[in-house]
């Protein structure tokens, strides 16, 4: 019997809060199409001794990396992100002291960056964002969408992107809906802030779509399930083309 080709198809770069594994995972696989899960910003300093400045510099080289690879290479946005879009916007570990300069650098590169991207592959649908989508914020904030149409739901956050000043307000009346599992009030939470335990317990999931997402830390292992991965342990993965998503 003739096996099935389990090649990998996808390099997938979960948080990066100025860390720097992206660079051997991307020259390890120098011929793959790659995607970032967001947060690019925002060191945890107290632990991981990296410095506020050292992530700025590491984010300019991954919008570098992004510019010589602009098909190969999705940048997703993620909630360590999204803040820099609003001064008075306040959420752990923001860089108020270099924010002017990362405001500016996220809004002469708006075009480069993505909330959302779709996979398809012989045995799954995939979406990837930075932290999964809950059906019922999209029926909330996004009633026009069709949420049983993985390309609809995948194309209308993108289109938000589109305009600043629209996209701005999605930010504030949208994206930075938090729920009480990140200290918050929001009655369903963004898919840049949806935790790892909401997915847990959702009422209903995206009809025949697997999630992959980051922005829950984990200890050491990623969290696979049989509808979901949460990979945010600060390596990379590869999505294969049996729809397996293993260790770079």
């Amino acid at each position: 019997m003739k096996q099935k080709d389990n090649k990998p198809i996808l390099l997938i770069i979960p948080d990066i809060h100025g860390r720097m594994f992206w660079i051997s995972a991307t020259r390890n696989y120098p011929n793959l199409p790659v995607i970032f899960l967001g947060d690019y910003l925002d060191p945890y300093t107290y632990y991981e001794d990296i410095l506020p400045s050292e992530a700025l510099a590491n984010f300019k080289e991954i919008l570098d990396f992004k510019k010589a690879n602009m098909e190969r290479v999705t940048l997703l946005l993620g909630n360590h992100d999204i803040h820099y879009f609003d001064k008075e916007m306040n959420s752990s570990r923001k860089d108020k002291e270099n924010y002017e300069k990362i405001h500016q650098i996220f809004s002469k590169n708006m075009s480069l960056f993505k909330l959302a991207m779709t996979v398809r592959t012989a045995e799954k649908d995939f979406l990837f964002t930075h932290a999964g989508v809950d059906i019922d914020w999209l029926r909330y904030r996004m009633p026009e969408v069709n949420a049983y149409d993985l390309d609809d739901i995948c194309s209308s956050l993108n289109d938000k992107l589109s305009n600043e000043e629209g996209f701005h307000d999605f930010v504030i009346n949208g994206l930075m809906d938090v729920s009480a599992s990140r200290w918050g009030y929001a009655r369903y939470p963004s898919p840049v802030w949806t935790d790892e335990t909401d997915h847990q317990n959702m009422r209903e999931r995206l009809p025949n779509v697997y999630q992959v997402f980051g922005h829950t830390q984990q200890e050491s292992e990623p969290v696979i399930t049989d509808q979901y991965a949460c990979l945010d342990c600060r390596r990379a993965f590869l999505l294969t083309s049996e729809g397996n998503i293993i260790y770079a």
